[in-house]
């Protein structure tokens, strides 16, 4: 971790392997060692309680599939609080764009908890839509300009 980041909530999988949120990013199991995973890279998360699965998707690149981490806990409690704070908290901006009838995307920039960064721009597609559609391309890029411009302007 880096100097004065604190760990504020944590889950231990079936296998022993920690899960570990701080204030600044979330930190995975690895090899070796651990992967960090910056709040903002952090699309969304979930708990099936029945399961005891916490799932966790990382934030795609345009086109690509989401990648989705899905562990075993025994308690998800704390960590699953802090993902849906944080990741929350990381959203400074969204907006929605309907592309055909009631299908669309979202654009959504998020920044870092701490520093200076710029946002980090991503799409949100509506299941169903294709990334390689014109239409889709068209309206994902309309969007996203028109939300960069309306954040350049506060």
């Amino acid at each position: 971790m880096a100097d004065g980041e604190r760990p504020l909530a944590w889950a231990v999988d079936d296998e022993g392997r920690w899960y570990v949120g701080t204030d600044r990013a979330l930190y995975l199991p690895g090899n070796p060692g651990y992967r960090k995973l910056g709040w903002e890279q952090v699309e969304r998360a979930d708990w099936q309680r029945d399961t005891g699965e916490l799932g966790v998707v990382e934030v795609a690149d345009w086109g690509e599939p989401e990648h989705r981490l899905v562990v075993n806990v025994a308690e998800a409690g704390a960590l699953l609080e802090l993902l849906r704070e944080r990741v929350t908290k990381s959203v400074v901006v969204s907006a929605y764009a309907a592309v055909r009838g009631r299908l669309g995307l979202s654009v959504v920039g998020r920044r870092a908890p701490v520093g200076d960064a710029p946002l980090t721009w991503s799409v949100v597609l509506a299941q169903g839509l294709d990334p390689g559609d014109t239409d889709v391309r068209e309206v994902a890029e309309l969007t996203l300009r028109q939300t960069q411009a309306d954040m350049a302007g506060l």
